[in-house]
């Protein structure tokens, strides 16, 4: 399937709720598909943030290093998937690596060319200030509500997002068993125990790596 600019930019949560006018602006100053190889850094720490990323294919792992040396995933980005927003409108530096996990294609809106535009555009500037408002109370009880789930709520949580951006009960898990614990802060042998228990449970169905929310 080709690649279609406007459809990339419309997917971005940030943009969706704009005009088709008001995305054929963006589309016109946004770069698309830049391909970096499995294993390539997008960015690193202290890198200057000044584009916002959108995956348009592949997959792209965030992750930290700890004082030991270990990785730590925080986060995977997948298709239609975006990351750093904040770098539209704040100049600031990164403290954590984007690496791609396998080949992937990256489309990219670059600060500069976003707040010209803004300043071109007072519609543009408050519907995206609106926008952008609501993302953040949203981030912010999300974030309430996941340091108050247990570990077996965060695992199913994850797992219910997954379906809902895939839009499908039946999934693949893009990550390993190491670094999903990793990333909803539980140990390894907790994560297998839970696993066990939703099958059991009757809440999911796992073949390998294949998970089915029933």
């Amino acid at each position: 399937m080709s690649h279609s600019e406007f459809n990339c930019v419309k997917a971005a949560p940030i943009f969706s709720q704009l005009s088709d006018d008001i995305i054929t602006q963006l589309v016109n100053i946004s770069v698309h598909q830049k391909s970096y190889p499995a294993g390539s850094y997008i960015y690193e720490p202290d890198d200057d943030l000044s584009a916002l990323i959108l995956v348009d294919s592949g997959q792209v792992d965030i992750f930290n290093i700890n004082d030991s040396g270990q990785e730590l995933l925080l986060y995977s980005l997948h298709a239609h998937q975006m990351d750093i927003e904040a770098a539209l409108f704040t100049d600031t530096r990164h403290h954590h690596f984007a690496r791609a996990k396998v080949d992937s294609q990256i489309c990219m809106i670059r600060r500069a060319d976003f707040q010209k535009l803004l300043q071109q555009n007072t519609s543009l500037a408050i519907q995206m200030l609106n926008t952008y408002g609501e993302r953040l109370t949203t981030l912010e009880q999300r974030q309430i509500s996941l340091s108050l789930q247990n570990a077996d709520e965060r695992l199913l949580q994850y797992f219910q997002d997954m379906a809902a951006a895939k839009q499908t009960k039946t999934f693949q898990l893009t990550v390993t068993k190491k670094e999903l614990a990793a990333s909803l802060q539980i140990a390894p042998e907790t994560l297998s125990r839970l696993l066990k228990k939703l099958t059991r449970n009757g809440v999911i169905m796992l073949n390998k790596r294949e998970v089915t929310l029933l």
